[in-house]
């Protein structure tokens, strides 16, 4: 029932095994195939999926020939290109790696392999990209990465450290050679100063000029809105950038030159993006960290990032956002129990909440329609006049609070507001206050369903989506065509799995974002063509195809799909 998408795709052959001999094969097989236990899945090249996120904290700094390395807390592996001074695309659980938070990063000179201390494995790399082989702390008798506080190689063998012990490696395949209390070899590069062995007076900063007002104290740094932050990781280069790390997920790029120090963050700037809007480039935002929030500005052809952070605004705190939509030069921000709006050219946010009539909760639902904003949550929703910023008293406001209902998706579809209240789809046209429920007779539902399916049908919506000139409107038996009302795809396609979205491309192919994965359906052919159900395609909130790619946001973080169709 599968077909492979993509047109170059190689092929995994199979192996059979006999009974008798099968220890013996097993354990051949297990050594053949482990390496390729690291990549995400064969038929992808190692960048096809691209992961980015919030770094969290940034544990660990190394580098090889081409790049500086950054270990972080949930964004994987940071990459700065040395010589062209870009990032370039990270290294994490798109490119096959288990471990998302990184403890350590290390290079081998030795051997050229890279080393990744993770929350759930050890795990290394001999082209740094991909094709990831990891090792089970079992194997050390350690419960995680947590109980690793070094990683380091001499010529001959890879080093580990722990609180008391020093766990001695071959330095090509990671078999454990060893545990000492004290290594028998003294020449072992341990490569950055991790953060348990930091001292202040190992650096003399006096001389240095730290841009964006920061300031550099011994336990830490203050940033200019006076945020502290511990240092992590100290590493020393030949070529004179130094680097630290930082808890707050920022970097200091330490230039031994000029005596200047550049604070550097790269990366989302909300913990879980839940909501993207675009025009020239990608404005994400979701839920905040533990230290701020943000809305970020993604130019996602050229890999750049800039961050607006909620610490630097009036009226923008690092409450949770849930929803966006852009209206010419503003962006509509929803969050819990109020909305804030941000003018692009005036740079400058403002705050509409209770007094506006706002509903209390998570305002996870934005449209706008015919000068009107409607902002919901699931225990009401308020119409804004978009311009004034004045409360419009609809009649929409005034049924769905008078018959007590809880909303569940809003659509603008033709000239009309397609509203998912109760599980039932009403109608609302702002512009002569009139409501209606969706007549599926109407429609001609029951002349392609069968009266028991219509019924079910007509009380059973979660969902509508207006894509490529229709309305799509899923319920409990599956996606249906609101023009015509045929069946899309049944919901046993999709496993019955929760829709979060929905993209038609080409007028064939259908793709579907669940809590549960992608799905791709030919609609041509009513034909389930690929589910991908990888860790860091759990719970999709949203999608955006742009024509070479396509965009997805999850509890991971941003995901790029690179496809070709």
């Amino acid at each position: 029932m599968y077909q492979k998408l993509e047109k170059d795709i190689s092929v995994t052959s199979s192996v059979k095994t006999k009974k008798d001999n099968k220890i013996l094969i097993l354990l051949g097989l297990m050594l053949l195939i482990r390496p390729l236990f690291g990549q995400i899945d064969n038929r992808f090249n190692v960048f096809s999926w691209e992961q980015y996120a919030s770094a969290g904290e940034v544990n660990s700094i190394s580098e090889d020939y081409t790049y500086f390395y950054f270990g972080t807390e949930s964004a994987g592996i940071l990459r700065l290109n040395k010589f062209s001074k870009q990032f370039a695309k990270p290294i994490n659980q798109a490119q096959g790696i288990k471990s998302n938070s990184i403890e350590h990063v290390y290079f081998d000179e030795h051997t050229g392999i890279l080393w990744v201390i993770g929350d759930n494995f050890i795990e290394y790399s001999f082209s740094r990209e991909g094709s990831w082989t990891n090792l089970n702390y079992n194997l050390l008798s350690l419960k995680s990465g947590n109980q690793i506080i070094d990683i380091g190689s001499s010529e001959d063998y890879l080093w580990l450290r722990s609180n008391s012990r020093f766990f001695k490696l071959d330095h090509v395949n990671g078999i454990l050679l060893g545990i000492y209390a004290t290594p028998d070899e003294s020449s072992i590069d341990w490569g950055d100063i991790s953060s348990r062995e930091l001292r202040w007076r190992m650096f003399d900063f006096n001389d240095y000029f730290v841009e964006d007002a920061w300031l550099l104290t011994s336990n830490g740094v203050s940033d200019n809105r006076g945020n502290f932050s511990k240092y992590l990781s100290y590493y020393k280069s030949d070529n004179g950038i130094n680097w630290m790390s930082l808890s707050n997920g920022y970097i200091l790029k330490i230039d031994e030159f000029n005596k200047l120090i550049t604070p550097i963050f790269y990366g989302l700037s909300c913990a879980v993006p839940t909501s993207i809007v675009d025009d020239d480039i990608l404005w994400i935002s979701g839920i905040g960290n533990k230290s701020f929030n943000g809305i970020t500005k993604f130019d996602i052809d050229n890999n750049n990032f800039e961050n607006i952070l909620s610490d630097n605004y009036l009226n923008f705190n690092k409450d949770n956002i849930y929803s966006s939509i852009m209206i010419d030069d503003e962006i509509w921000f929803g969050l819990d129990s109020y909305v804030i709006v941000y003018d692009i050219k005036k740079d400058s946010f403002r705050t509409i909440g209770f007094e506006k009539g706002v509903p209390r909760g998570k305002i996870i639902h934005l449209e706008h329609k015919n000068g009107s904003v409607f902002a919901g949550s699931i225990n009401g929703v308020v119409e804004i006049n978009s311009v004034s910023k004045g409360r419009i008293h609809g009649e929409i406001e005034k049924f769905v609070f008078s018959k007590n209902l809880s909303l569940g998706d809003i659509e603008k579809f033709e000239e009309k507001v397609f509203f998912v209240l109760s599980n039932s789809v009403f109608v609302y046209n702002n512009e002569n206050n009139r409501i209606s429920s969706l007549n599926w007779e109407d429609k001609k539902f029951d002349n392609l369903m069968t009266k028991n399916q219509v019924d079910i049908a007509s009380r059973s919506v979660s969902r509508t989506f207006s894509r490529n000139n229709n309305l799509y409107i899923v319920t409990d038996l599956g996606i249906i065509d609101y023009k015509d009302g045929s069946f899309v795809v049944s919901s046993a396609t999709y496993f019955n799995y929760k829709i979060t979205d929905l993209i038609v491309v080409n007028s064939s192919l259908l793709f579907l974002s669940t809590t549960r994965g992608l799905f791709i359906v030919d609609l041509e052919e009513n034909e389930l063509i690929n589910y991908y159900d990888f860790p860091f395609l759990r719970n999709i909130y949203q999608m955006k195809y742009m024509s070479e790619y396509l965009v997805l946001l999850t509890s991971k973080g941003l995901i790029k799909f690179n496809i070709n169709l």
